[in-house]
């Protein structure tokens, strides 16, 4: 079938772009739903599309790619749309409009929070400032104060009189956006729309604190209630589900370790409704990650986040950029399913607010570091070679044979621990090799290109690898596990081996 290619044993879905898209610039912003085409780096659409079709089996592989060819088809009018188009309106007026009022209701109860307390001016004294109950203002205070909005009120009138803002009113502008992760062109008409509301808003806020000042009673009007919607422990639960039986679900560990994140986030901003999680609470959740360890104390490890973040941590070492961009992308991997799920289209423009990781530079990367000549002699002159041993660490004949085909076939220990009997097969010519998949209940990959068949070393037939599976696969199925000890579920036990941990 067209589109369908087999590589090293797998079908693959290749889609080249067509003409009038692939290569050309990508005018920013882009819908997220165009990003399966879009090079990120360069800012360009990709010249093809590909992707596994996850099977070796050729009729299965036909019929998997049919819904590909049309999701391609549909991006490819997408995105011509865009081009020829430009981006949606980013912003309803009904968002200006509530963007606008909560700016007005923001400087009406800061008003009341200064004038509450007071300032604590005293020009009778040297400094100008002594001892202050904090109960109002004092004279001094109401004068200076009453300056100040005399000064913002005219800059606010004359900025209204030219119909054009001030850099102060633009900067609330960036920040209400920012905050809300409205993401618009620099061009937007919105912008300045956006800028006459608050100017206005200010001119309304203004009148209320000049009123105030007079001695009439303003009141501070309440901010709307707080959005409705998937709250975002729900939209994890919904994440880590998946659909379905037969639908792929994240790994456990990865569910696990969203599951660590959701609930310091939760810790931090409340289980707040998806459509109401904004930059601002994932840069705060950011850098609060940021000054956590990466290990601590159980009886630490336990207080809520806020409460976490005032101990004296400096003790412990600090965790890496690396770490906290990871955290990020899983959250931003949760609320990216509830967007295709359409949990954001009440929002007419949205961005994932989780993007908001840390550049690392490629030098400070932590990267893998190959075992050297002397920790493979020490490993494979360790007991479980040299005298047969198998400690309980080990998981039996798994502290063998791990280690060694990791050695000779490049294989990560999760993907050993997962083989199936089945999985070891003879292909043509005689050629052993291992399958190794995601197509299992229980089997999981990296990412999608990490499928493939791995030739099997003859050093490990000369050590007996095939007797192995022979004779296990003289009493079991071969769905069975190759490894005993590794029965569902695979992951958190293969992430628990360890070499260090099989030689004790």
């Amino acid at each position: 079938m067209k589109f369908v290619q087999r590589r090293a044993g797998r079908y693959e879905f290749r889609f080249p772009l067509p003409d009038d898209l692939a290569g050309k610039p990508v005018p920013p912003p882009w819908p997220e739903t165009l990003t399966a085409f879009v090079n990120a780096r360069s800012g360009h659409f990709k010249t093809e599309l590909i992707r596994s079709l996850q099977t070796n089996d050729g009729p299965t592989a036909d019929r998997r790619v049919l819904a590909h060819i049309t999701e391609a088809h549909r991006l490819v009018d997408q995105a011509r749309r865009f081009l020829r188009e430009g981006p949606a309106a980013g912003i309803s007026p009904d968002q200006i409009a509530a963007l606008a009022r909560d700016h007005e209701i923001h400087l009406l109860g800061t008003d009341e929070a200064v004038r509450t307390k007071g300032i604590g001016l005293d020009m009778a004294l040297e400094d100008g400032q002594g001892h202050h109950d904090g109960l109002g203002m004092t004279p001094d205070d109401l004068r200076a104060y009453q300056m100040l909005v005399d000064d913002l009120d005219h800059y606010t009138r004359q900025q209204a009189a030219q119909m054009r803002a001030g850099e102060a009113t633009s900067a609330f502008v960036n920040r209400a956006m920012e905050a809300r992760g409205i993401v618009l062109p620099p061009d937007d008409p919105a912008w300045r729309q956006l800028e006459l509301a608050f100017l206005k808003a200010q001119r309304s806020a203004l009148a209320g604190i000049r009123a105030r000042l007079d001695g009439d009673d303003v009141a501070t009007p309440e901010r709307q209630s707080t959005p409705s919607g998937l709250a975002l422990t729900a939209a994890l639960r919904l994440w880590a589900e998946a659909g379905g039986a037969g639908a792929r679900r994240p790994q456990p560990s990865s569910v696990a370790e969203a599951e660590r994140a959701a609930r310091r986030f939760v810790e931090l901003h409340g289980d707040l409704p998806i459509t109401a999680i904004s930059k601002a609470h994932a840069r705060a959740f950011r850098d609060a990650l940021v000054r956590l360890p990466k290990a601590l104390p159980a009886r630490i490890g336990r207080l809520p986040l806020p409460e976490l973040l005032k101990q004296d941590l400096g003790q412990y070492p600090r965790r890496n950029a690396q770490t906290v961009n990871k955290t990020l992308a899983l959250l931003g991997g949760v609320l990216a399913r509830a967007e295709r799920d359409g949990h954001f289209e009440v929002l007419t423009a949205w961005s994932n607010p989780f993007h908001v990781g840390f550049d690392v530079a490629p030098a400070e990367r932590e990267p893998y570091e190959p075992f050297s000549a002397a920790e493979l002699q020490r490993l494979f002159a360790s007991p479980v070679y040299a005298q047969s041993e198998r400690p309980l660490g080990g998981q039996g004949e798994a502290a063998y044979w791990f280690p060694l085909i990791a050695l000779f076939s490049g294989a990560r220990r999760t993907e050993i621990a997962q083989l199936k009997l089945g999985d070891v097969r003879q292909g043509e010519g005689g050629i052993w090799y291992l399958d190794i998949t995601n197509e299992g209940a229980d089997q999981n990959l990296k990412t999608a290109s990490s499928a493939r068949s791995v030739p099997i070393h003859r050093e490990l037939i000369r050590l007996g690898l095939l007797d192995v599976v022979a004779a296990r696969a003289s009493a079991q199925p071969a769905s069975a596990p190759l490894w005993p000890s590794f029965t569902p579920p695979i992951d958190p036990k293969a992430k628990a081996w360890t070499v260090r941990r099989q030689m004790i």
